[in-house]
């Protein structure tokens, strides 16, 4: 009688931990039937009570194991050992769901050693299977990758020994395979690295940021010593604590980029030089050739004048003529081809001021007055004094102005109009234009128009000229930050507008 308090004591305990444990406990028959169950593995095979659970399945073999074969493999297993335990089982819930469960079991025996039932527990890790597939997954893909990447992939040790090294990698380096690179390479900092502080550098940037992206250098191809340019992004790999484990990486042969980039700058130096080199020569043959030019023009005004006596002939009178136009004419051309040069290397440079644009047009009329006169053609000033104003460069906008007239009076018909005028558009940009009712360009044409020394070829067109009133005129444009416009249609004429930006209009 002593013993009984005890022993109902004992049993209670063990009738809490079979309801509240929180794994599935169960008692099988030996030929598969549920005698008891507690609630966990009810809820777990989605039944309301144990007893539902004992009543819906009579025999585990068939109704809970989703693989028929478990069950004799789980008798297998306890007759050989007497027991089973982390035995994985895929098995069918009661609403036809499916999930994986660990079982541990052992049997209980009567006196006689025959088996009374089977008493055991069931965990499910479904969700723990379904990890350790996406994990295996992942890993089959980043396995995939590895092998079959185009680029290196590599896992480093922070002292400069390879670790890893995908077959890209391996390739690279000259050599078949991983393991053979991995013997090889001792020292990357000294041994791959052209520069041997540039490891240094690598290791720096990744201590400050843990990731270093774009990283290019010089490498020799660690078997056959051949010289490649690389690119590397890679980033620091750490435990729980914090501490290095080791570096990953990615390495890009960029050889045949940096090849194109050095011929690209030798090209440029090349062009630059060029560039130079002409522009020394124009300078300097613009000074040879300034001087006679300026005593021509110089001692042909004077005669032209007669301020030491008259010409003795008439006839004279139109050789100087000829003389003293076609050395103004030379001059132009000169001041025309260095300002091309001067375009050209970047060195135009713009003196601002304050000018009136009615005094621009107005100084324009003036110099092509003789021109237009010739030509028959009337050319017209619609501005008014004072009305818009820029700070500009007046020595070159003076040029856009004549230019621009000048051509529209030299491809206007007799009896034709040229109208100069200026507005202020809706963004605040001052609009200088020249319109004339001439000829016209055909619209493939336009383009050729702004082309150095190219003159358009056509009915009515006169072959005089450099073909640089256009180019230097968008030019000067673009020096003021603004830009030239053209319309045209043959027959009808040609319309040509410089926008100058807001900002160099005064109020």
């Amino acid at each position: 009688m002593s013993d009984s308090p005890v022993h109902g004591e004992d049993e209670d305990i063990f009738q809490k931990i079979f309801e509240f444990a929180g794994v599935g406990i169960y008692q099988t028959s030996p030929d598969g039937r549920y005698i008891r169950v507690n609630q966990t593995l009810a809820d777990m095979n989605r039944c309301a009570t144990p007893q539902e659970l004992i009543d819906s399945v009579k025999d585990v073999s068939r109704q809970v194991y989703v693989d028929p074969s478990t069950r004799p493999r789980f008798l297998a297993l306890m007759e050989r050992d007497g027991y089973v335990r982390n035995f994985i089982v895929r098995y069918r819930r009661s609403d036809g769901t499916e999930s994986w469960a660990s079982e541990a079991a052992m049997p209980v025996r009567d006196a006689n050693g025959n088996i009374e039932y089977f008493v055991g527990t069931s965990v499910d890790i479904g969700e723990l299977v379904r990890l350790q597939e996406a994990l295996d997954e992942a890993e089959g893909t980043y396995r995939d990758i590895f092998e079959n990447a185009n680029i290196g992939i590599y896992r480093s040790s922070p002292e400069g020994l390879q670790l890893r090294a995908n077959p890209a990698l391996v390739r690279l380096n000259g050599y078949d395979e991983e393991r053979e690179q991995l013997a090889a390479v001792n020292d990357i900092g000294r041994e791959w690295y052209v520069d041997p502080n540039r490891r240094d550098e690598f290791k720096k940037i990744l201590d400050q940021n843990d990731r270093v992206e774009n990283f290019e250098s010089e490498i020799y191809a660690h078997k056959s010593r051949k010289r490649l340019w690389i690119s590397e992004n890679a980033w620091v790999v750490r435990d729980e604590n914090g501490q290095i484990l080791y570096y990953e990486g990615t390495v890009q042969d960029i050889s045949e980029r940096k090849l194109a980039e050095q011929e690209l700058e030798e090209a440029r130096r090349a062009v630059e030089a060029s560039s130079h080199a002409k522009s020394e020569f124009l300078a300097n043959m613009s000074h040879e050739l300034r001087t006679p030019l300026n005593a021509v023009i110089g001692f042909s005004d004077i005669m032209l004048r007669e301020m030491f006596g008259p010409i003795g002939t008439e006839r004279y009178r139109g050789y100087l003529r000829d003389i003293n136009d076609s050395a103004h004419l030379l001059l132009r051309l000169i001041e025309d081809i260095l300002d091309v040069a001067k375009a050209e290397s970047g060195r135009m440079e713009i003196e601002e001021e304050i000018i009136d644009l009615f005094d621009i047009a107005t100084d324009s009329i003036r110099l092509i007055a003789l021109r237009a006169e010739a030509n028959q053609v009337v050319v017209v000033n619609e501005l008014e004094e004072g009305r818009i104003r820029l700070l500009a460069d007046a020595r070159r906008f003076r040029q856009i102005a004549l230019n621009l007239v000048s051509n529209a009076v030299k491809f206007s018909n007799k009896n034709g109009q040229v109208i100069i005028n200026a507005e202020i558009d809706e963004s605040g940009c001052a609009c200088f234009t020249v319109r004339d009712n001439g000829i016209g360009i055909d619209e493939e044409d336009i383009p050729l128009a702004f082309e150095p020394f190219v003159q358009l070829a056509g009915p009515g067109r006169a072959s005089e000229g450099t073909g640089l009133g256009l180019s230097l005129t968008r030019t000067f444009a673009e020096l003021h930050g603004g830009a030239l416009e053209l319309q045209s249609k043959p027959g009808e004429g040609t319309t040509v507008t410089v926008r100058i930006p807001a900002h160099r209009v005064v109020l």
